[in-house]
């Protein structure tokens, strides 16, 4: 038996986002007071803080797909 291609699908990985607190004390303010109540400043801008600060994702590179084309050869 000879394959022409093999691949793999990555795992996803599902992350919790860094600012879902925030996020949550902004809607809640929201549904007790109303969206353009002047209450929830403090929690928008927490949450503006946070979306800034935010670390940059790195994308893995996936080795397994290098390692089965280079092992392919051998097949």
């Amino acid at each position: 038996m000879r394959l022409k291609y093999l691949r793999t699908k990555p795992r996803k990985v599902v992350e919790a986002s860094p600012c879902i607190a925030e996020m949550g004390a902004l809607i809640q303010c929201w549904t007790a007071s109303g969206v353009d109540d002047a209450k929830c400043m403090q929690s928008v801008k927490m949450l503006s803080e946070c979306m800034k600060n935010l670390p940059t994702k790195t994308k893995k590179l996936n080795t397994m797909n290098y390692h089965l084309a280079r092992l392919q050869k051998q097949l």
